[in-house]
């Protein structure tokens, strides 16, 4: 083992040496998948078949591979999921190692599964190992009744992929309700200023923007800004997930760790 790999190993917090191709730091896959995110989406049918939509969402699993393997067990458990949304961190600092071992993880999922980007995604290489992996981090898709958004949202790691322009308009040629997946909360004071905080604003504040989910912060949160669910996961922790039931403007959240639900109504 040369010397730059057994440092990294060193490093590693597991204390053990997970393969990878190359170096650590490269754009570099050893898994196959490509392209996860729209083979998932072209996996999605009739969302609003029963008039309930269901969306099991968790967040920023960092390492906790242990927990995240029982919170995917739990996921399995559960019936009438329509999609797993996860809002970012998979890694901590974008190594391809971290994306090869988070994508093995989420392999045995077996509802359809989109992932948003987080900042520890978006460390040096990446945005390339994401794109590779999952796909362009700025998308959306629809279902009969809602256009789902997921918006990459790290202006500090990736700038070259932020972009709440293309939010914006996308939002704006919605002829649907909206909801937003993202990693940062949309009014990060310390992230978005000027034009950026206003654009942002203005998506938070649109009548047809119900809710906005987001990691990043690893604590629990629901807030309303202006109408519109604001909504934080929890980090991947012990059971630490979420599972939203939407039908029609009646929004249900129920906090798995606590095994408590939360109604709000939609504008």
């Amino acid at each position: 083992m040369n010397r730059i790999a057994l440092l990294f190993c060193l490093l590693v917090a597991t204390g053990s040496c997970a393969p990878f191709v190359d170096s650590p730091f490269s754009d570099q896959l050893l898994r196959p998948e490509r392209g996860l995110n729209p083979q998932n989406i072209a996996r999605l049918s009739d969302i609003d078949a029963d008039g309930v939509i269901r969306i099991a969402v968790f967040s920023d699993s960092h390492q906790n591979y242990k927990a995240l393997d029982e919170v995917i067990f739990a996921i399995n458990r559960t019936s009438g999921i329509d999609f797993v949304a996860g809002l970012g961190d998979y890694t901590n600092s974008g190594y391809n190692l971290e994306y090869d071992q988070f994508m093995d993880s989420i392999q045995p999922l077996r509802f359809p599964k989109i992932m948003a980007i987080g900042n520890h995604d978006s460390i040096g290489a990446g945005p390339e190992l994401f794109r590779k992996a999952f796909g362009d981090p700025n998308f959306y898709f629809e279902s009969a009744s809602h256009r789902y958004i997921f918006f990459n949202s790290n202006n500090l790691e990736d700038p070259r992929n932020f972009n709440p322009a293309w939010l914006k308009s996308t939002v704006d040629s919605s002829t649907k309700p909206v909801f937003i997946f993202s990693h940062v909360q949309l009014r990060d004071p310390d992230r978005f200023f000027g034009t950026d905080a206003a654009i942002l604003g203005s998506v938070i504040e649109d009548s047809k923007v119900q809710l906005i989910l987001n990691g990043h912060n690893h604590v629990y949160d629901l807030l309303d800004d202006h109408g519109t669910v604001m909504l934080q996961a929890a980090r991947t922790e012990g059971q630490q997930w979420l599972l939203l039931e939407i039908q029609g403007t009646q929004l249900c959240i129920k906090r798995m760790d606590l095994q408590e639900t939360v109604c709000k109504t939609l504008k």
